[in-house]
């Protein structure tokens, strides 16, 4: 059964439907592209909240890097079942063109490299600043690479390309969008960069207008994971939802606040772990000129300096994820 907020996304988004009016959406507010980059979440497809459809003819090219580090322990019964200790770093590219009457296509294409990372340090000294000495990175060496989980692994450094995904959009009213997607197994299975099989998925995103300066936008979407050749207990089907909240300060700033969730990728028999995937993400965007945009983004699983931490909120992902994106239409 999907999650409870899953339910309440999907809930909001089909009771707005009938309000939709004859408004043009505006265009220049762009949610943050961005996903889960938890390593047990990689491998399979995801659709993440997206601008709106392109014209006829425009194009639009998009360069993210995207740091994601991530430590966690678990344990069933007194024993360590889940050992996780990693950072992704992702380059991402993404080419989108506006195919005519309402549609536009999507090709997505990353680098993984999965190791030490650079951010433990840092991480470390901002808890230590907070006066956080008891956590669980506490004695846990800088640059370590390695993850556990049972039936599968371990695992450790690895780089390589991930599974490029293909997108098709339609706009189906002024405010309402849908997406139909496909996922290719180009990615290496056997270090968890990609999950050696096909993945499809649709979702819905609608627009709900605030004011000239605020937008509202709501997703609701599902996965088809096709069986992992690595990875023990693939789910068969994901569901997926997010809420984002646009704002434009002025001409050339916005910040945006945004909600995703989604289940696990797989199922490992421990529950934390198993538990579904939850965060909170802010970014802010600049627009250089009417073509040209670039963005910094931070997510997180809710662990803020470890006094917040509701599941229905935020839960399960990595603690934090950095993100920088450029992009350029033409």
């Amino acid at each position: 059964m999907p999650s409870r907020p899953c339910f309440l996304v999907s809930c909001l988004l089909f009771i707005a439907l009938p309000a939709i009016g004859a408004c043009q959406v505006n265009k220049d507010f762009v949610p943050i592209e961005t996903r889960n980059e938890r390593d047990l979440s990689i491998p399979f497809l995801k659709l993440d909240p997206r601008p709106w459809v392109l014209d006829k003819h425009e194009q639009s090219l998009t360069w993210g890097f995207t740091a994601a580090n991530d430590i966690r322990i678990m344990n069933v019964n007194g024993v360590q079942k889940i050992y996780e200790d990693y950072e992704n770093d992702i380059v991402m590219a993404r080419y989108r063109q506006g195919l005519g009457n309402g549609m536009d296509f999507t090709i997505d294409t990353t680098l993984i490299s999965r190791g030490g990372g650079f951010l433990d340090p840092f991480i470390d000294g901002w808890h230590r600043l907070l006066g956080l000495t008891n956590n669980v990175r506490t004695g846990i060496p800088y640059g370590q690479c390695l993850i556990e989980i049972p039936g599968s692994g371990p695992y450790r450094d690895a780089i390589g390309i991930g599974d490029v995904a293909g997108m098709l959009t339609k706009a189906l009213t002024p405010r309402l969008m849908g997406t139909v997607a496909i996922k290719l197994p180009t990615g290496n299975s056997h270090q968890i960069l990609g999950s050696g099989n096909f993945d499809g998925a649709f979702d819905l995103q609608y627009r709900v207008p605030v004011t000239h300066r605020w937008m509202l936008q709501f997703q609701g979407g599902i996965v088809g994971q096709g069986t992992s050749t690595e990875l023990q207990g693939t789910r068969g089907i994901n569901p997926q939802a997010a809420i984002v909240v646009m704002h434009k300060a002025n001409r050339k700033d916005s910040y945006v606040f945004q909600w995703q969730t989604e289940e696990s990728g797989i199922v490992t028999g421990v529950g934390g772990s198993d538990s579904p995937h939850r965060l909170l993400s802010f970014a802010y965007q600049h627009n250089i000129s009417p073509t040209r945009m670039w963005e910094v983004f931070i997510s997180d699983d809710g662990d803020f300096v470890n006094t917040f931490h509701d599941p229905e909120i935020a839960n399960i992902g990595p603690e934090p994820t950095l993100g920088v994106r450029y992009v350029v239409k033409f």
